[in-house]
């Protein structure tokens, strides 16, 4: 008993802010929603590597430009959401919250998630505008380039006509740093080709050179007139 009173202890604290992250819907909502009362846009801080340390900042002032309360939860949506629609993570942030306005619940790759509009706010194609946000980045664009995007499209006037017809979508990060292994190899390629042809041209001129130079020295020793032999005399004797 003592042993587990003191693994709880000690071991409450330090393992409470995961479980934020892993909790069913309805508490993680609440974790969440405890969060965006004190600030608008909620970041998990369990991703670090997905999410530059600007994030939040970034995010805040994309949205400002919508004109609408928003509300955003940067969080991982596994099992949220489009996965599970019957648990609309967006929906039961507002249950708790009680605030009209957009809400969006976003990866921290930025790629999925769920976007829903509460009460009489200014009307903007909000689904267009994120249907084409996410055919138009990277599956690894992170969740500030997503929202940034996706307001862009919302203000253009033309988010429609970019959900019906999305642009090519670019090349994620991996992608990229995959492309450019292939290029380096290839360049590498070539420089050994060139090298190994350069190489070969050298020795085979120097080999080529010794047999013509050869030939040639023949030649003239052909076109010589030969002398003719020297003919022994015989040495009177004494």
């Amino acid at each position: 008993m003592a042993g587990l009173v003191g693994a709880v202890l000690l071991g409450g604290p330090a393992g409470a802010a995961p479980l934020v992250e892993r909790a069913k819907p309805a508490s993680r909502a609440d974790a969440v929603a405890a969060a965006l009362r004190r600030d608008p846009v909620y970041v998990t801080d369990h991703a670090p590597r997905a999410l530059p340390p600007d994030a939040a900042a970034r995010i805040r002032a994309s949205v400002a430009r919508l004109g609408v309360p928003t509300y955003v939860a940067v969080t991982p949506t596994s099992g949220l959401g489009p996965q599970d629609p019957s648990e609309s993570f967006a929906s039961l942030l507002r249950d708790r919250l009680r605030k009209d306005g957009v809400y969006i619940v976003v990866p921290p790759s930025g790629g999925g998630g769920e976007i829903r509009q509460f009460g009489d706010a200014r009307g903007l194609p909000l689904d267009d505008a994120w249907a084409a946000a996410d055919s138009e980045t990277p599956y690894d664009a992170g969740a500030p380039e997503v929202i940034a995007r996706f307001v862009d499209i919302a203000l253009s006037g033309h988010a429609r006509e970019r959900r019906d017809h999305p642009r090519p979508r670019p090349k994620s990060k991996v992608r990229k740093a995959l492309d450019a292994d292939d290029a380096a190899d290839r360049r590498a390629s070539r420089i050994e080709w060139s090298l190994f042809a350069g190489g070969a041209a050298l020795s085979g001129g120097s080999i080529l050179g010794l047999l013509v130079g050869r030939r040639v020295l023949l030649a003239r020793r052909a076109r010589l007139p030969r002398r003719p032999p020297k003919k022994k005399t015989k040495k009177a004797r004494g």
